[in-house]
Order: structure tokens, then sequence, then C-alpha cells
């Protein structure tokens, strides 16, 4: 047994068994399937790694173009950055739109989750057949998330970043969401993106209205826009318009008789780039000015937010004020290499909207300078009224109060007439028809010069309250003041004594479709007594003092104003009577406006040569009033209700003086020198050379070295004051006893 045992246990092992041929396949395929596993998961990291961050939100978030509209709802131009584009729902876009770009970009584009893999084989088979890269496979999907997300570089990683990012799109959105993200963002060419800017671009029409050829051009283009967009490639465009027109009616998107019509209608001859024309380029300018100044919209938003912004514009009156402003027939000649300059704004006194801005012959636009609301200019004489006469009649002052014209000194300020003359007793209402310096500057001194700055900086003029100085009632400001500016300010006198500040926009209507709603409230910063007593002197320049220039054929309120030029070297050698600024400031019971000229830069060279205020700007005014109000019923500057019956004149200084007695309280005063007669200015333009109205004064170098400057209108040597009659007082307006009878004379 032993020696059994111990045989047995020394018998070599049996061989095992070898693998089968079975064994050894199934065993390689596992090994080679687990290396593409991991080789396969390594790639799909490596190619999926830096994925892009991904916010949905991002996909409906778009930069828009903002619309403008004017007063009466009309689109008038668009805003837009980089991007010109207007978003709009898929209910919009007709099913022929909708069709074509299925019909280009993805037929089975309602039938794959993201990617469509039978579309992926056919596009490599047709590759290597053509041995290159002749059509791609890309979805609707795809391309959105490209556009959206990704660059356009042509590498494997980003095609797979494409493609994992298309599937969760596609569980997150449905099919027609999606097609409405890309019909709002893709690119056709020329700067429009998104089919409603592209619509307007080419056709002139919105989206909603394209019919079957017009469909397949716009489907066209995106594939590559600068070679199918059919300005730049009109063969190419027809051609694959009409390929893409086949394959809709192919697949019964369209009648065979829909393809023949439509495959021969002509391609669109000339792009529709209204948004680029400079039409209106003044007021838009304001417009966005105001947005991001005055109501803090941040500038992009209101170049890419998709904002609809209402305005007050009046195309009638913006047309005028353009047309005017490029008719040289308006301006005087001038040196060929610089244009003399002006600048107008028409305000409605009643709501304080603006209707129309004119910036400057040949305006620009793109945010040039705008002369309407970011010229400083001295205002001369237009500013009597706002600084002077009406707090005068707010304090119980009368038009038909007198005073004396003659030489004053203020502590060494000495003004003087244009002429160096003086007329003796002149009535309150005479001297603001006339623009006599003088009784300004005393009436001035009488009121408080801080009360005069005060009511000025009440209406808008932003004075400084520290700078009462005599000199500004003759207009020499500091900073100057804008056309817009005095507009307003003459604008709250012509509305009964309630200012509102102007404004352009009405309301903004955001993306999201919130409404911003702009409403300025009324402040009564004169009374009605007083306001219709400064209206009723204001009356008088146009009547028949230096604004006659103005006339309309209708009431017309308004006065004059022209600066000298400051007296430095400079000016030595000008032998003419040279101005730098001249102005007219006016208005009817419906409108105001406002008209500056001059040069941007005065110099030897380029200056006024003998124009006032009561030349080529009183025509402007003229000639766009008389357009804008040509088919408005004339209306009337009717008194305030309960208007009392007026109080007698006073004389005011300075010296001693007795009227002759009349018959009535209300005829004006004897004077030592002879003003112009009623009519006595034609009311038709003068030529240059014959000054219309005003002539220079004296030069005022306190505080600034800026010249206010009228003239009377040439006259016969006897003429015959105007009658007038003393405006009634109000019961708003302070006690006789608040103002004194006789103030004490301010003598040399």
């Amino acid at each position: 047994m032993t020696e059994t045992t111990e045989q047995t246990e020394q018998r070599p092992p049996a061989p095992k068994p070898k693998p089968s041929w079975l064994f050894k396949l199934v065993y390689a395929l596992l090994i080679t399937l687990s290396m593409l596993v991991i080789a396969g998961s390594a790639s799909v990291f490596y190619l999926l790694r830096d994925l892009p961050k991904f916010d949905a939100t991002t996909l409906g978030s778009l930069a828009a173009t903002s619309q403008v509209y004017d007063r009466n709802g009309a689109v008038v131009t668009t805003l837009h950055g980089h991007q010109n584009r207007l978003p709009i729902p898929l209910e919009q876009v007709p099913e022929t739109m909708k069709n074509a770009i299925l019909a280009a970009e993805d037929l089975r584009f309602y039938d794959h989750q993201g990617i469509d893999v039978r579309a992926i084989f056919r596009a490599l088979v047709t590759n290597l057949q053509d041995g290159r890269y002749s059509q791609g496979a890309s979805t609707i999907t795809q391309q959105l998330i490209k556009n959206a997300f990704l660059t356009n570089e042509k590498t494997l990683r980003r095609k797979a970043h494409e493609a994992m990012l298309s599937i969760r799109v596609e569980s997150m959105f449905t099919k027609d969401q999606i097609l409405e993200m890309y019909l709002n963002r893709i690119y056709f060419g020329n700067g429009a993106y998104g089919i409603q800017a592209a619509s307007q671009l080419y056709f002139g029409k919105d989206a909603k209205d394209l019919n079957a050829a017009e469909s397949a051009l716009l489907a066209a283009i995106p594939r590559r826009p600068s070679y199918y967009t059919p300005n730049n490639n009109p063969e190419n465009a027809r051609e694959r318009r009409n390929t893409i027109l086949s394959v809709m009616a192919k697949n019964n998107m369209i009648s065979e008789f829909q393809y023949e019509k439509a495959k021969r209608e002509p391609l669109p001859e000339q792009l529709h780039t209204s948004a680029a024309d400079k039409t209106y380029a003044a007021y838009i300018d304001y417009v966005i000015d105001e947005l991001v100044h005055r109501h803090n919209f941040p500038e992009d938003q209101v170049y890419q937010g998709g904002l609809k912004i209402y305005t007050a514009m009046d195309p009638l009156i913006q047309q005028t004020t353009e047309q005017t402003l490029a008719d040289t027939n308006h301006f005087p000649p001038g040196p060929e290499d610089q244009l003399i300059q002006a600048a107008v704004a028409v305000v409605d006194h009643r709501s304080g909207e603006i209707r129309g801005l004119g910036g400057g012959r040949s305006y620009e636009g793109n945010r040039s300078f705008n002369r309407a609301s970011q010229l400083r200019r001295q205002p001369g004489s237009v500013i009597k009224p706002i600084l002077v006469y009406a707090p005068a009649m707010e304090q119980g002052f009368s038009p038909d109060d007198t005073i004396t014209d003659m030489p004053m000194d203020y502590s060494g300020y000495a003004p003087v007439n244009y002429d160096g003359q003086f007329r003796g007793p002149v009535t309150l209402r005479q001297a603001v028809a006339y623009s006599i310096n003088l009784p300004a500057v005393y009436l001035y001194k009488l009121i408080g010069p801080a009360n005069g700055v005060k009511f000025a900086n009440s209406v808008g003029l932003n004075l400084n309250p520290n700078e009462v100085y005599l000199s500004l009632a003759l207009g020499g400001l500091s900073n100057g003041v804008s056309p817009l500016q005095m507009a307003g300010a003459y604008a709250a006198i012509a509305n009964r004594g309630n200012y509102i500040e102007p404004r352009a926009v009405t309301k903004v209507v955001d993306a999201a479709g919130k409404t911003y709603s702009f409403d300025s409230t009324p402040q009564q910063v004169l009374s009605p007594a007083a306001a219709y007593r400064m209206t009723e002197m204001l009356t008088a320049t146009v009547e028949w003092g230096t604004g006659s220039r103005a006339r309309l054929g209708r009431p017309v309120a308004g006065k004059t104003g022209t600066t000298e030029l400051p007296p430095v070297a400079e000016f030595q050698n000008v032998t003419k009577k040279g101005n730098k600024d001249a102005w007219f400031v006016g208005y009817t019971p419906e409108l105001t406006c406002a008209v500056w000229m001059g040069y941007d830069r005065t110099d030897a060279r380029h200056y006024l040569n003998q124009i006032y205020g009561g030349s080529y700007p009183a025509e402007i005014f003229q000639a766009i009033l008389s357009t804008a109000l040509k088919d408005a019923p004339v209306q009337s500057f009717d008194p305030p209700e309960n208007y009392t019956s007026p109080r007698p004149s006073r004389f005011l200084g300075p010296g001693s003086w007795s009227p002759k007695p009349k018959s009535t309280p209300s005829s004006p005063p004897a004077t030592t020198l002879p003003m112009p007669a009623p009519g006595s200015q034609p009311a038709t333009p003068l030529p240059p050379s014959s000054p219309p109205g005003e002539t220079p004064s004296v030069t005022i170098l306190a505080p600034t070295p800026v010249v206010p400057v009228e003239t009377p209108p040439t006259t016969p040597s006897t003429p015959t004051p105007p009658a007038t009659s003393a405006a009634p007082s109000s019961s708003s307006s302070p006690s006789p006893s608040s103002t004194p009878a006789s103030p004490e004379p301010l003598t040399p």
C-alpha cells in the first residue's frame, strides 16, 4: 500500500484542456471592447472637457434693435448696436418662411432629438463621393447652439460640444420654441440679424407679409451670407432660392403652381436702409441723450434692448425745420470754409413736448454736436423778458409804466443804447418792443437782480445765483444758454406762467412689455396775469418793433437778441458792425420756437456782418411756424379768468417827469428822440445790407466780454409811437403799495 501510494503521488498532473477557438475569440473581443470603452471614455472626456457653461436663458436673451416712434405712432427710425435685430414671436412668421428654412437647413427638424443620425451618414457618404467637405449635417438646434455658445472653428471637439448641448436644449424647449429662437438669432447678411430685420432690410416689409419667393430667398442666405445675399451675388442668390423652392415643392410645402410662379419672381434691386438714414437725426440724438441722462436708461439698452420709444416729434414740424435749415436763402453769404450755422427748438408749451429740433445745417447725426440742445451762447436781449420784465410784471409793474431813458452809472457800470442816444421817458412796452437797453438795466436794479435770477432758474436757465450783475439784464451770462432752454423759458410765459420742462420722450415699452411713462408736472412760476401782461409786451415787438419779420398773419409774441463781437485785439480791424450771435425767440398760442444763428468758431473772418436777431433768425421762425400752423385755426392770446381792470401807469424814474394830461392813462408818453412809426418796418425780408430792426449797442465788459446789441427799425424822421393800453392787473399780483410809485432814481 505504501509503495502504491507513493507511486500515485509521484504521477504527473493531467494536462489542462486547451481553450477552444470560440473562447479565444470571445476573450479577444472582450479585451478589445474594454480597450475601446476606455479609449472612447477618454476621447469623450477629452472632447467634452471645457464644455461651455450652459445657460438656457441666454438663448432667448438677444441684443435687439430698438424702434423710435413719432407722436402719431409711426416708426421713424431704429437704433441698434453691432447687431440690427427685431425679435418677433413665431406666430408672426408665415408658414412659407418656416417651411423655407426647414427645406434649406433641416427637413427632419420635427423628427430628431437635436442630432440627425440619418443626415450625418448621408453627409458622410456624399463627402466621400465628392472627395471634399461638400455637405453638412448640422440640425437647426445645433446651429442655434453654435450661434449662442460656440465659436465657428471646425474641430471635432466643437462638434462634440455642439451635439451634447443640442441634446440638452431639445430636452428643455419645444420644437417651436427652438425654431423661434433660431429665426430671431441667425445672421442674414448686410448687418441684419433675425428674420424681422432681414425682411425689412431686403423687402421693406414685416416678416408676416413674406411670400414663398421672398421666404426662400431669405432662407438661402444664412448658409453663406456673403455668397448668397442678392445685392452682392444676385445669380448665386437666385440659384439657391430656386433650389430651396424645388425642395419645398417636392415635399408638398408649396404647390407646383406656386413653385413655377415663385422662381420667376425678380430679386430685390436695393436694400431698404431707412435705419441708416440721417432724417430726423438731431431729434433722434436728443432722444438718446434724454433717455440716458434724464431717465437713466443704460446706453446699451437704448441701442440693443429692443425698446419701443415713443416721442413727441411732429414729422411735419421736424421736416420743415430740417428743410428750412437746408435752404441757403435763409442764410447770409459767408466764407466757404465755414458755414454760418443755425439751431432751432420748437416746443408745444401746453404740454412741454418737443415737436421739432434743428441741430444745425447739414447735421450729421450719430451723436453729433447738437446745437439745439448742447450749444451754449450768450442770449443778448432775448434774456430781457426772463430776467427783467416778467419778474417785474409779477411784482405789479405795468407795461405802461414809464422809465426815463437817460445816462446812468452804477458804480462804474454805465450801459448805453445802440446809437449812444437817449430817448427820455419810454413805457416798458416800448422799451421791450424797441429793445432799449437802459430801461431794462434800471428796471432790473429796481426789481432786485436776485429776483430776476430766481425766476430765470425756475424756467430752466440754470444761472449762478451768486452772479447777480446788472449786465445780466442785457445777456452777459457766464455760461450761455441753448435754443432749447430759451424755448422752454418762453414757453412758461406762453403757458400762462406754467413751466413744463421740455421733453422728447413720452413713454418707453421695454422688451418684456413693461411701460415707462414720462409726464412732466407743470410748475406755476408766474401768475397768469403777469404772463398775459408779458405776452402783450412781446406782441408789440412783432407788430411794430424789432421782430416784425416774424409776423405770421396770426397772433405772435417774440423778442429779438444780438450779441456784439467781444472787444479783443482780434476784432480791432473789423470795420463794419460785427456780431457774434443772433436770436429770435417767440410763440403763438400753439407753439414756442427759439432760433439761434452764428458761427461755431467766431474769428476775424467768421462773424455775423450786420446780421441781427430781427433779420434771418426771425425769418427762420416765420418760415417754420407758417408751415407748421398753415392748417390750424387762428387763435388769440386770451386774458386769464378774473383778469381785473388796469391800474394807472406810473413813472418809475430816474429823475422827475410828469406826463402831459391825457384823456386816458394808457397813452404812451412823449419822447425826446423819435421812435419808429407803426408798420414802418416792412414785413417782407430786407436785403442783408439793411439792418432789419436792430443795431449794436455799447460793449459790456462785466462779467463777461459779451455785448448785447439791438436797434429799432429804420423809420421816418417824425413818427408817432403806437398807442398802448395799460395792462389790467390781476388779483394775484402784488398790491400797488408793494411797488413804490416813484422809486428812488439811480443817478450817475
